[in-house]
């Protein structure tokens, strides 16, 4: 029997986004998909679609705040999967701009709590089933905006030039890239970091210049299927390494 290669994205909560048709990608590729959203409800009618197009997908609850879901979605996974191959962060909160001197602070603790406390949570939780694996990789969904390195829009170079919460979020996740790569790299699993680019996922940012939601997933995907023994610690657009 076929070894399948199995693939878990977070934040997949709507037809338009990067996460659904990261799924659909991947899936087209012959990889299991489980596509997870905040509410159940969510899941199944996005999963229904990709079924629809007679492709591999389960969807399941999960809001990556909180913790106690998590755990119990990696024990459900591993009930009935008993691994992982791909742990794809794919959930985000993109606020409004916020000021420096009037934000409430507590808008600024929900954007690092689904931004990347989440993402700590579900890496720190899947470990254990990405360790099963032959060829486990993790894939970090981040942005430009969190770069300082230049790469379009970033922190040096601010979207409408306004750094957001949002930019400030993602250059921490890239820094926890960095740190999840090195420790994990005894265990073979492969971390990476993605940015999908400008891309329209909401009518306004097809304003801006965004591309499509199917070259945005593009990055995403080809983080996902690194080869084995392939590049860790790693920031990519295109297929190919930029600066973080």
């Amino acid at each position: 029997m076929k070894n399948i290669q199995l693939a878990l994205i977070t934040g997949v909560g709507k037809q338009t986004g990067i996460g659904f048709e990261v799924a659909r990608q991947l899936a087209n590729q012959g990889y299991q998909v489980i596509i997870t959203a905040r509410k159940q409800e969510t899941a199944d009618g996005l999963a229904n679609l990709l079924i629809k197009e007679q492709l591999d997908i389960v969807p399941m609850a999960l809001d990556v705040t909180d913790e106690v879901m998590i755990q119990a979605v990696a024990a459900e996974v591993n009930n009935q999967f008993g691994k992982l191959d791909v742990l794809i962060n794919n959930a985000t909160l993109f606020p409004d701009q916020y000021d420096t001197e009037t934000i409430d602070l507590d808008d600024i603790r929900k954007v690092f709590e689904s931004n990347f406390i989440g993402v700590w949570g579900t890496v720190k939780y899947f470990i254990p089933l990405l360790k099963k694996s032959e060829h486990a990789r993790i894939v970090n969904v981040s942005s430009g905006s969190g770069s300082f390195g230049g790469e379009g829009y970033s922190l040096v170079n601010p979207w409408r030039d306004v750094i957001s919460a949002y930019s400030i979020s993602k250059a921490t996740l890239n820094a926890f890239t960095l740190k999840a790569a090195a420790d994990l790299k005894k265990d073979s699993i492969l971390v990476n970091a993605a940015t999908p680019g400008l891309t329209a996922t909401h009518d306004i940012l097809a304003g801006f210049g965004g591309r499509s939601v199917s070259d945005g997933a593009k990055s995403i995907v080809f983080a996902a299927t690194l080869p084995k023994g392939g590049p860790t610690g790693q920031f990519f657009k295109d297929g190919e390494i930029i600066s973080w």
